[in-house]
């Protein structure tokens, strides 16, 4: 009976001893945390590299162009509405120079006609041929001068001469006043006439406006002298004085930039006894007068029933200042 009462607590002390065990162990397991999964930060790819830089690197590999220093600092991983537009492909071929015969025609076209023969068929270099640039053509000669004095020689010599050449006064009054009516705004003028006296229309360059305009064709339907002699009540008649040359004295005080005079040649000195002036003394005075200029006028003179010798002489005197020789002509 002793035998199975100590058997039955042996049998009941090791299943304690056993459960004791196992609850120490289960206990000591749960005190231990479960492991935490550890989380890294992955950075993004670096955005792609834009056109511009791309076609830097390009060029700077292929040796055709060195590549920017400063930073772009707009640069952009998106499109925005700033972002701008492809750059285009530009032609590679060559330009080639212009040869010598090019730049001399581009030299010719662009420049003054002088000199020219005949009656001038209008005014130049305006838009669309209406005559309102700074160009004038008159009597067949063509200038860019933009203060212009226009002198004629109303002798009766002359005024035979015109009628002679089918040219008569009155078309050059007709010429006169189609040159005034289509001048360019930006040009200023000037009319004289003169025989062995003068007369201005006014003693100064007017500018090209509507009222100055309309005067001036007024003058010379009134004084423009056509039969030999200066109509009488003439407005700043100067008289008993060397004619030509005072006429022209006082026309280069106006610090002009292109003198036409109509004439034969053969210009007198004031009232009294009639005298020719000799060219060698108006070439003298001429000269003068072009020193008195910061640039020399440009100076035409449209010969109307002008002898031989004269012309040589007058041809000779114009090289020297800076002058032209044309003839009028129908």
């Amino acid at each position: 009976m002793l035998s199975l009462i100590a058997g039955s607590l042996a049998i009941h002390g090791g299943v304690a001893l056993l459960a004791g065990v196992w609850i120490v162990a289960r206990h000591f397991a749960a005190a231990t945390p479960p492991s935490t999964p550890i989380l890294k930060a992955i950075p993004p790819p670096p955005p792609p590299p834009s056109e511009s830089t791309q076609r830097l690197d390009a060029a700077a590999l292929e040796g055709g162009a060195t590549k920017l220093a400063a930073s772009n600092p707009l640069q952009s991983t998106r499109l925005t509405s700033l972002a701008l537009p492809a750059l285009p492909k530009l032609a590679t071929t060559p330009v080639l120079p212009l040869t010598a015969f090019e730049l001399s025609s581009s030299s010719l076209l662009a420049g003054v006609q002088e000199n020219s023969d005949g009656f001038g068929a209008g005014v130049g270099n305006g838009s669309g041929g209406t005559g309102k640039g700074a160009g004038v053509n008159f009597l067949g000669v063509q200038t860019n001068a933009r203060r212009i004095v226009l002198m004629y020689d109303v002798s009766k010599t002359v005024a035979n001469a015109a009628a002679k050449a089918g040219v008569p006064l009155e078309r050059v009054r007709s010429e006169t006043e189609r040159l005034i009516a289509e001048l360019g705004v930006n040009t200023r003028f000037a009319l004289v006439e003169f025989a062995r006296n003068y007369a201005f229309f006014r003693p100064e360059l007017l500018a090209s406006t509507t009222a100055n305009r309309a005067a001036a064709t007024q003058w010379l339907t009134t004084y423009f002298a056509t039969t030999g002699t200066i109509p009488h009540g003439i407005p700043g008649l100067v008289s008993g004085s060397p004619g030509f040359l005072v006429a022209l004295e006082t026309v280069f005080k106006l610090a002009p930039d292109a003198v036409f005079i109509l004439s034969d040649g053969s210009m007198q000195r004031g009232t009294g006894t009639a005298s020719t002036i000799p060219l060698t003394e108006i070439e003298k005075t001429l000269s003068e007068l072009q020193s008195t200029l910061p640039q020399k006028a440009k100076v035409y003179f449209v010969g109307v029933g002008v002898s031989a010798e004269n012309e040589r002489g007058i041809r000779r005197l114009l090289a020297n200042n800076n002058g032209t020789f044309s003839t009028l002509k129908p």
